[in-house]
C-alpha cells in the first residue's frame, strides 16, 4: 500500500463506517467479474458493521446483472450518480439530464462521427440502423476487452446483454418522442484527440458535466449527477462524517470522489494517472485483487 505525502500514516480500526467502490477496474477483476476472495471481504466488512456501497457508472440493472449469483446487500449510486438506491434496490434519488441540449450534443457528435448512446433504466438508444449500431458498440466493446478479436466480443455474455437492451431508432426525435428519462450519454471513439475535441466543445453546453471510465470516452450526466457530490450528501442523510468514509476507483469516473475529502481516498494501481495524483493511497491493481489488498492494509489492521 504507498501512502501519499499528507495522508496519514495508519488509520485505528472502527474509524471507517463506509466502504464505496467503483465496480470495473476497480472491485471487478480484469474479466469485469467479481472474485470469491473479493466478494468474502465485503461479507467481512458487512459483519465489523461497516456499510459496504458501489459507486458505478453502470446502471442498476447491469450491476445487478454483473453480481446476480452473489448474496450482496449494498447501498448503490449508479449512473455516476444520477441514481440513488437502497440495498433493496428501492430508488431514493434520481437526476435524469435536461433535455433541452439533446439536439445540441447529438449534432455535435454526429458531426465528429462519434458513437453515442443515450442511456435510460435499464435501456439504451443509439441513432441508427441496427447493423450500423452492431459493428459500433463492437468497437466501443474493445475498451472493455482490449485483447479481444470482433469473434470473441460477439461470442460474450457483455455483449449478448448489451444488445438486449440496446434500442435503435431512425432520427433523435423518434428517441425523442418516446420521452424516456436519459440518465447518462455515454459517446465513444477509437482516436483519444477526437474523445478530447469533443469533449472541448461540449465543455461550453449549460447543466451536463463530463467524466470517463476509458482515454477514449465520455460519460454526459446532469451537472449534479456526480458521484462525490452524491455520495457526500448520501453519507451524511445516513448520519456519517466525510471522516469515515473509505472510497475507491481507478478512472476519471471516479474523480470526484476521489479528488475530495473522504477520510480515506484509494486509487488502484491500474487507474488513470490523474485519480492516482489525487488519491491520498495507492493499492494493487484490480487484477491483483487491489480492494481487498486495502481493506486488510488500512481497515482491519490492528
Amino acid at each position: 500500500m504507498k501512502n501519499k505525502a499528507g495522508a496519514k500514516e495508519k488509520k485505528v480500526e472502527g474509524m471507517i463506517k463506509v466502504i464505496a467502490s467503483d465496480l470495473d477496474g476497480t472491485l471487478l477483476n480484469t474479466e469485469h467479474a467479481l472474485d470469491q476472495r473479493t466478494y468474502e471481504t465485503i461479507r467481512q466488512v458487512q459483519e465489523r458493521g461497516i456499510r459496504f456501497m458501489i459507486v458505478t457508472g453502470r446502471d442498476f440493472r447491469s450491476v445487478m446483472q454483473t453480481l446476480w449469483e452473489y448474496d450482496l446487500e449494498c447501498d448503490y449510486i449508479v449512473a455516476s450518480g444520477a441514481e440513488v438506491r437502497d440495498s433493496s434496490g428501492g430508488i431514493l434519488k434520481s437526476i435524469p439530464m435536461e433535455r433541452t441540449y439533446f439536439q445540441k450534443i447529438f449534432d455535435i457528435a454526429e458531426e465528429m462521427g462519434v458513437f453515442t448512446r443515450f442511456c435510460c433504466n435499464g435501456r439504451d438508444y443509439a441513432i441508427g440502423e441496427p447493423e450500423t449500431v452492431m459493428r459500433q458498440w463492437v468497437s466501443e466493446a474493445k475498451l472493455f476487452f482490449s485483447n479481444a478479436s470482433d469473434e470473441e466480443i460477439v461470442e460474450s455474455e457483455i455483449y449478448a446483454s448489451t444488445m438486449r437492451r440496446m434500442r435503435c431508432v431512425a432520427s433523435l426525435q423518434e428517441f425523442m418522442d418516446l420521452n424516456m428519462p436519459v440518465f447518462k450519454i455515454f459517446i465513444t471513439h477509437p482516436k483519444v484527440d477526437v474523445i478530447q475535441q469533443l469533449d472541448e466543445r461540449l465543455r461550453g453546453i449549460p447543466g451536463i458535466v463530463s467524466a470517463s471510465s476509458f482515454p477514449n470516452n465520455i460519460e454526459l450526466t446532469h451537472i449534479d449527477a456526480q458521484k462525490g457530490p452524491v455520495l457526500q450528501e448520501y453519507i451524511k442523510g445516513l448520519g456519517y462524517q466525510m471522516d469515515e468514509v473509505m472510497v475507491l476507483g481507478d478512472s476519471m469516473n471516479d474523480y470526484s470522489m476521489i479528488s475530495m475529502d473522504f477520510g480515506m481516498t484509494v486509487a488502484m494501481e491500474n487507474g488513470m494517472d490523474e485519480v492516482k495524483k489525487a488519491a491520498k493511497y495507492i493499492t494493487k491493481s484490480n487484477g491483483e485483487f487491489g480492494v481487498v489488498h486495502a481493506i486488510e492494509e488500512l481497515v482491519f489492521a490492528e
